[in-house]
Parts: C-alpha cells; structure tokens; sequence
C-alpha cells in the first residue's frame, strides 16, 4: 500500500469514526472504535517513531473530536507501542514481511488473531483511563469485552469493503 491509498484509509477512517460511530449509543457498554485499525495496517518496515507519532496525532484528533482528556491519545499510543511485539506474537516472519500495509494476502487466521488481541489491549487502556478506578471491574470488565467484539466487527466489515477489493 503506498502512501497516498494509506493517507486515504486514515482520513476516511478518522472521518467514519467522528462523523458516524461516535453518535451511536449501544448503550453505555460499547465504544465502536474503527480508527485503530490505520494503526494495525501500517507497513511493518516503517519507522517505530513515525509510529508512535502517527497514532498519537491520531488520539489527538478524536480526543479533540471528543471532547475527552488524552484517554484516546493514551490507548492509541498504546497500540502503536506494542504493534510489533503483537506482530511478532501472531505470525510467522514470512506474514509479517509480506505485509504491504493492508496486505493480507496468504493468511487470514492470523490477522484475526493480531487485530483481536490489539482491540483488546486498545480497549482496555481506553476504558481503563475513563473509569480511572477499580470499582465496579466486572462491569468495566464487560465493556471491555463488548466493545472489542463489536469494534472488531466493524473493523472486519471496514476491511472487508474498502481493503480486499483494493488488493485483488
């Protein structure tokens, strides 16, 4: 993916979340977070600042967007850290070289696994930092696990209409 399709990805993604899935209440137990995803499908070979820079430029948009204190900035940074040990954790070296961006294209199995276990880490940070406490954790608890399992699906029906069709 170069860097033109990949700056559309971003802005249409950063767009989707603000304009749409930030006005959707699924009760007060799902945050539907799309925008992670630009973080998830950057080209493995880029620098580990440009990175960190990018997500935390990304956090910053929607905590502005959101009117929230830095929890966005916090969970995207947060993603961005541990990408490559998530990478590294959910393929083999030959996947993870051959990803050029987006590029998905031996193996789905494992991009399952590596989108699922960074929503998880994306969402825990996020709800941890808006709770800021320990109270009630069966609760936050829950919202973690709702909110990855939906933010997931709509990252799969994002990938599914904007990324495949692009590489075949």
């Amino acid at each position: 993916m170069n860097n033109s399709k990949y700056l559309l990805h971003l802005f249409c993604l950063c767009m989707i979340q603000i304009a749409i899935l930030d006005n959707i209440q699924l009760h007060s137990f799902v945050h539907i977070n799309i925008y992670p995803l630009a973080i998830l499908i950057m080209p493995y070979k880029i620098k580990k600042v440009t990175v960190l820079f990018t997500a935390f430029l990304l956090g910053l948009v929607l905590d502005m967007a959101n009117n929230t204190v830095g929890i966005h900035i916090a969970a995207a940074t947060f993603v961005a850290y541990i990408r490559p040990k998530m990478l590294q954790l959910t393929s083999n070296r030959e996947q993870v070289d051959d990803i050029p961006g987006a590029g998905l294209n031996k193996s789905f199995g494992w991009f399952l696994k590596y989108l699922f276990l960074s929503m998880l880490a994306f969402h825990t940070v996020l709800i941890l930092a808006e709770a800021f406490s320990f109270a009630n954790f069966s609760i936050t608890l829950l919202r973690i696990v709702c909110s990855t399992v939906v933010s997931c699906f709509f990252i799969l029906l994002y990938y599914f209409i904007a990324l495949k069709k692009k590489q075949e």
